[in-house]
């Protein structure tokens, strides 16, 4: 019962992942898709070494075929996480 508060505050804490998402670890990407509601697909991240910078190269098909997940989470990933964290990323950097 003791562990549970304490991966209640370091998820709402991760979900804020420090900095830019090129500057994320794998933990760091693994605790915001962890955040995000996705606790089982975000152990696929952690077992493909995806890092910040590796996550703003994913493509489409990568996060569909190349993490092994169901196909309902990985569409819902790739749309509303990773198609929104580059776009982001990559306006900011054109700025």
């Amino acid at each position: 019962l003791e562990s549970k508060p304490n991966d209640g505050s370091q998820l709402m804490k991760s979900e804020g992942a420090s900095g830019s998402p090129a500057d994320w670890t794998v933990s760091d990407v693994v605790s915001y898709f962890t955040a995000a509601g996705f606790p089982e697909q975000a152990a696929a991240f952690r077992t493909q070494e995806i890092d910040g910078k590796s996550l703003l190269l994913m493509q489409r098909n990568d996060v569909l075929t190349g993490l092994s997940i169901r196909l309902g989470p990985a569409l819902k990933i790739y749309e509303r996480h990773v198609k929104v964290l580059q776009k982001t990323h990559f306006e900011d950097e054109d700025c």
